[in-house]
């Protein structure tokens, strides 16, 4: 797999941080969409496995956006998101 450009990863990240708040949508068929406003990047994670796992949704997965208060939004890709995780949890195994 080709590795991301380190400033398409360094602006997600910012976009992270200036976000207004954040969304998990899900595509269902038809011009249907499901769409789960959240206020932390790790709620709408919590919130794409729970909308994943609607029927009408089958193996499809959830997209998750961080939005700026301007209205920009900039898509949080999984691999961005295993790599945050991967920070926090070894953060947190060095913290006493």
């Amino acid at each position: 797999m080709k590795a991301p450009h380190p400033d398409i990863e360094a602006r997600a990240i910012d976009a992270i941080r200036k976000a207004d708040h954040f969304t998990a949508s899900i595509f269902l068929g038809r011009g249907k969409h499901r769409v789960v406003t959240a206020p932390t990047v790790w709620a709408a994670v919590r919130a794409a496995r729970i909308i994943e796992t609607d029927p009408q949704a089958f193996t499809r997965r959830a997209i998750i956006y961080a939005i700026a208060s301007d209205g920009i939004a900039t898509m949080i890709t999984a691999e961005l998101i295993q790599k945050l995780t991967a920070l926090v949890l070894k953060t947190e195994s060095v913290t006493p």
